[in-house]
Order: structure tokens, then C-alpha cells, then sequence
């Protein structure tokens, strides 16, 4: 049967030239591939790796009706985190090259950076580390906005056969689940916004607002006809059926319960 992969998590940012440079230069990441002429990179806290590719679009106006709501995605807070060995040098040796970054919590396990273009990303560090390094070591997990989390973890383990994970909250905060393919693969993370989780109201209106939004995740599978009537049978909705694209590959689109979107690929031979 088909294998199905989290391959790839999309950002938006303004010139796509500057961003490669501030990705490799200053944060540290590797260019994975990359296709000048169709606008394409994709980067990694490793060179190879199973876990997701990072991957910045600058939009431009042959995209029609989806450059308009592209260019208003751009310094938004992107919920995608990356794992690091050791926070603190982390973020000191960000802070070291200008680039602007911060430790959350008290516990140093936590924290976050940003992007010329104000893309903000997480940063977090296992609580057993047996050697301390600076530095990104994978694409850990994305966040993804939802009305009922509970039934969205259903939805992933149900219907595309992810592992869940639970990790206990904070004290006072309920547990936190994750969802992944693979254990070296990149987690989703749905979460339930509550009023109470936010200083800034604004902040719980934006994430309110990305629900039913295109989530830029990306799965790969070498056989996307068959893993597509796979899904389908298990009750999963498409917005786009699989079909050639001008890259070469081909490409569907399916949704979530909260009609979140995500994209489904088959890559050329």
C-alpha cells in the first residue's frame, strides 16, 4: 500500500532570495533542494532527515486569487517549532548574529525566533539532553488551529494512521498531544484556542481566524491515486482531486474536520 510522508511546511515571505540568505546564514539551515525557476527551496536543520522540509514562497501575481490572501500571511506567528539541543546557547548565538529571539520559560525549554519578514518560530528543547549543542537539530512539529483538537487527534490517527503522542502541560494546563508518522518525523499539533491562553486578544482572534485556511503541510506518497481512494474510503473530504501539475508531480488537496487544508503529492519519478 501507498506510504504516506509529512515532507513539506510552506511560509510566505517577501523576497525569497534574502530569506535562503538569512535561513542558511544566520539560522543555520540546509538547502535540501532547490528550483530557482519555479520559485522552489526547501530547507532543513539537516542536510537529509526524516522529518519536514521548510519551505518559504514569495508569492507573486500569477498565483491569482491566492496571491492577495499569500502576501497577508506574511509575519504571521507560523506555529512551526524546531528542536534544539541546548536553548540557551541557541538563542545566544542567534542573538549574536541579529537575529531576534527569546527564551519563554523560566525552565529554558522553550522559546522563539523571528525572520526579517516577522515570521515567528518556535524553539524547544527536550527535557533530557544527553550532549548540549547549539543549534537547530530538526523541524519538531507545526501547530494547526482547530474547534475541537480531540476530534481533530481522531482525524489523524483515524484516518491518516498517525501515532499520537502525550506530553503533560504545565501545571494548571491539560496534557498537550501531538501526531506523527514516524518517530523521526515531524509532529502536528492541533490546539483548541481559549481566550484565557492569550495576553494579547488580538493574538486569539488570528488564531481563530486560520481555521478552515490552507495549513501549507504538505504529505508525499509514491502511489497518490491509490492512497487517495484509501482516504476517501475512510471518510476523508477533498477540495482537489489528484491531478498533473506544471512541476512535473502530481497533486491533491484534502481537509480536515475544520475544513483545514492540507496537500497531498506525488513527486516525479
Amino acid at each position: 500500500m501507498a506510504k504516506l510522508e509529512l515532507t513539506s511546511i510552506g511560509i510566505v515571505v517577501k523576497d525569497l532570495k534574502k530569506a535562503r540568505s538569512f535561513y542558511t546564514r544566520k539560522i543555520g539551515l540546509k538547502v535540501r533542494e532547490s528550483d530557482p525557476k519555479m520559485g522552489y527551496l526547501a530547507l532543513g536543520a539537516t542536510k537529509g532527515g526524516k522529518d519536514a522540509a521548510l519551505n518559504p514562497w514569495q508569492p507573486t501575481p500569477d498565483w491569482g486569487d491566492m496571491y492577495e490572501p499569500a502576501l497577508k500571511r506574511i509575519g504571521e506567528v507560523t506555529g512551526i517549532g524546531f528542536l534544539t539541543s541546548d536553548l540557551k546557547k541557541t538563542v545566544a548565538a542567534l542573538k549574536a548574529k541579529d537575529v531576534k529571539a527569546s527564551i519563554d520559560r523560566d525552565n529554558a525549554t522553550f522559546g522563539r525566533f523571528s525572520d526579517p519578514d516577522g515570521n515567528v518560530f518556535f524553539l524547544a528543547a527536550p527535557d533530557k539532553v544527553k550532549v548540549h549543542r547549539a543549534g537547530l537539530s530538526s523541524l519538531a512539529f507545526v501547530t494547526v488551529a482547530s474547534r475541537d483538537s480531540k476530534k481533530t487527534g481522531e482525524f489523524f490517527t483515524k484516518a491518516l494512521g498517525m501515532r499520537q503522542r502525550r506530553d503533560p502541560g504545565e501545571e494548571g494546563e491539560p496534557d498537550f498531544f501531538s501526531y506523527r508518522l514516524s518517530t523521526e518525523g515531524t509532529a502536528i499539533s492541533p490546539f483548541t484556542p481559549r481566550k484565557d491562553m492569550y495576553t494579547n486578544p488580538a493574538d486569539y482572534d488570528a488564531d481563530m481566524a486560520h481555521i478552515g485556511e490552507e495549513t501549507s503541510i504538505g504529505f508525499n506518497t509514491d502511489d497518490i491515486y491509490a492512497h487517495q481512494e484509501k482516504l476517501m474510503g475512510r471518510g476523508v473530504r477533498f477540495q482537489k482531486k489528484a491531478e498533473a501539475r506544471e512541476w512535473g508531480g502530481i497533486q491533491a488537496s484534502f481537509l480536515d474536520p475544520d475544513d483545514n487544508v492540507y496537500t497531498l503529492m506525488q513527486y516525479p519519478a
